[in-house]
């Protein structure tokens, strides 16, 4: 009897096994069902209008002030419509830094896709333009920094947005030397029209007081346009036009010289010969 039971308990468990085979192998089938069928419902949806980018409006710009927001979507190598999916950050990124032949507007670029709604969203940090210059013969801008700047991207600003200043000579000395002047003529309290400064000369100031001359870069720079602030009066004092001046001498600011136009000398000899 103890044969025969142990005999037929084999024989449930076997059938116990087959059951447990059975039930697993249904199980999973149904879970690869289920999950090929989500996957394939996934990959339509996916598919659908929905997702995709159909036009430059749903790309959002933030942070552009002086770029115009239209020149940015203009840049990226989008061909609508696109599917969200296959827009690739890094690649929209690149392609608004510019490159050394073809500088960039920005500091830095962040691109990152958005679900709801659809659509991308860069985030730029822009290179102020503070002056006017011209390199290779075309007219374009520089930052604070020295960098170039094409003038395509600020095609569309008006007139009154864009610096006044102007950099005549910019091409004969490196951007690092113009970073230092550009920042040195920040505390300025003057109005600066031209900054003059050719191969092998000294620098000039086109200001509202006339020209003044500052001579070779040095370290004497920041004292140089101290004086110059300090001579707000200068006019009443030497009894003169501007247009009367012809240089203002700043290479030694501690003793600034002031040379005028000989009819303003003829007439200054005149006025002391009367009196």
């Amino acid at each position: 009897m103890l044969h025969l039971a142990t005999h037929e308990q084999l024989l449930q468990r076997r059938r116990l096994l087959r059951q447990q085979r059975r039930s697993r192998f249904w199980q999973g089938s149904w879970r690869l069902a289920i999950s090929v069928g989500v996957l394939t419902l996934l990959v339509l949806g996916l598919r659908q209008p929905y997702w995709q980018i159909r036009r430059p409006e749903q790309i959002q710009v933030r942070g552009s002030y002086w770029v115009d927001p239209d020149w940015i979507r203009e840049q990226l190598p989008l061909t609508y419509p696109v599917n969200i999916w296959q827009v690739q950050p890094t690649v929209l990124e690149k392609a608004l830094l510019g490159s050394p032949s073809r500088p960039s507007p920005f500091e830095s670029v962040q691109v990152q896709r958005r679900l709801l709604p659809v659509g991308v969203i860069v985030q730029v940090r822009e290179r102020r333009p503070i002056a006017r210059a011209r390199q290779g013969g075309q007219a374009g801008w520089v930052d604070l920094q020295g960098n170039w700047l094409p003038p395509d991207p600020y095609r569309f600003l008006q007139s009154r947005s864009l610096p006044k200043l102007e950099l005549l000579g910019w091409e004969n000395h490196p951007p690092e030397q113009w970073a230092l002047l550009l920042k040195a003529l920040q505390p300025s309290e003057f109005q600066i029209r031209a900054v003059d400064w050719h191969s092998g000369g000294g620098i000039t100031l086109h200001t509202e007081l006339g020209n003044v001359y500052l001579g070779p870069l040095s370290d004497r720079l920041p004292l140089q346009i101290q004086t110059l602030n300090q001579m707000r009066d200068l006019l009443r004092y030497c009894e003169c036009r501007p247009e009367e001046i012809l240089r203002i001498d700043l290479t030694s600011p501690s003793v600034p010289t002031l040379q005028l136009t000989p009819a303003a000398l003829q007439r200054r000899w005149k006025d002391l010969e009367l009196r």
